[in-house]
């Protein structure tokens, strides 16, 4: 009976405990896979796939990853749907916003602060507050200029390893303490250049990733979130983003129904390119937040409606049951189960009565 209670006590200590499992977050192997669909035509890259991951292009298309060769370094998907694309109309009249923005908050953090660029820093990895720190300063200066209040919490979470994410999830529960408007999280990617490089009228510039987390309360919430924020840059700077990958993980999003996680741009791609892009993030960011409106059909007006609300007032209204919940509980539950089964079968086969072997031999 005392095991018994032992293991029940040790249960009870796993789910009041802070941890949070590896599936957070897939270790890199080095490897950039391509991703390609069934006819072999490569769609995007990342450094870390796995079976189940999704990504949607710029078209709205949605592909999931059914396939992983770690030997030659691909992957395989195949399509699934093809998103409705809000309808995007642009308003000459910025003021005709439903309720003028008071004040605008955003917060920002780093989970993997040793991100770097090798042009610019000189690596790609340093160990404590890496290039990453630099671009997520620059995003905050851009917000600031829209008059967005901008907490940035350059609180370190090395090393760079599966426990990341459960050490950044302290920092991002601080942030939203003062309930930002909206909270992202600041990376770069380790794909190759040529992935992320684009140019226009002649001049170069590094695209950026959104990446969401399946694995979280929030994901559908995030995922809207995530494709107003694409519809605006169509049609604002459409060499923005490449697209959304839809990850395994749960990067701590299930903390908020507007959390984002941006890949800006590459290791090896210039560092300035990408601190040019912050810039117009930023103007994404406000656009998309605070100057665009969503009618009843989820058609956007940039530049705002006053009969609807803004996007940031939208997802106010929807935000509730699933806002600020831990995935940790979803995943710790059935554990926590299966140690009490456990538990419960060394409790028995101790009080189970015991019977000498009448054939066993000395």
């Amino acid at each position: 009976m005392k095991k018994f209670l032992l293991l029940c006590f040790l249960a009870l200590i796993v789910l009041s405990s802070g941890t949070q499992f590896s599936t957070t977050y897939a270790e890199s192997n080095g490897t950039i896979y391509q991703i390609i669909d069934e006819y072999g035509i490569e769609l995007t890259q990342r450094e870390d796939v796995e079976v189940g991951d999704k990504f949607i292009d710029r078209n709205f298309h949605e592909y999931e990853i059914y396939l992983v060769d770690e030997t030659n370094g691909f992957a395989r998907a195949r399509y699934i749907q093809t998103y409705p694309r809000p309808n995007i109309t642009k308003s000459n009249n910025i003021n005709q916003i439903s309720s003028p923005v008071s004040h605008k908050k955003i917060a920002l953090y780093m989970t993997h602060n040793d991100e770097s660029y090798i042009i610019g820093d000189g690596t790609e990895s340093v160990y404590g507050a890496g290039g990453i720190h630099d671009v997520a300063k620059k995003l905050k200066s851009s917000l600031n200029q829209y008059g967005v209040d901008v907490t940035l919490d350059e609180t370190l979470h090395i090393p760079h390893n599966s426990s990341a994410y459960s050490r950044s999830n302290l920092t991002a529960k601080n942030l939203l303490k003062n309930s930002p408007d909206a909270i992202f999280d600041i990376h770069r990617d380790g794909a190759s250049r040529q992935f992320y490089l684009t140019k226009v009228n002649g001049k170069e510039h590094s695209k950026i990733r959104i990446v969401l987390g399946q694995s979280n309360a929030n994901s559908a919430e995030n995922l809207q979130f995530a494709l107003y924020m694409l519809s605006v840059a169509e049609v604002e700077c459409p060499w923005l983003f490449h697209d959304i990958y839809w990850g395994k993980g749960h990067y701590n999003q299930a903390l908020s129904n507007k959390a984002l996680l941006f890949e800006m741009g590459t290791h090896t791609i210039e560092k300035d390119y990408v601190l040019d892009s912050a810039y117009e993030l930023a103007n994404i960011i406000n656009k998309t937040l605070y100057n665009t409106t969503v009618d009843e059909n989820n058609n956007l007006t940039i530049g705002g409606n006053s009969n609807n609300p803004t996007v940031n007032e939208k997802f106010e209204e929807t935000n509730g049951a699933n806002s600020g919940v831990n995935i940790l509980p979803i995943i710790l539950i059935p554990s926590a189960i299966g140690l009490l089964a456990i538990g419960f079968s060394v409790f028995y086969f101790y009080k189970k009565p015991k019977t000498k072997n009448k054939n066993k031999t000395r």
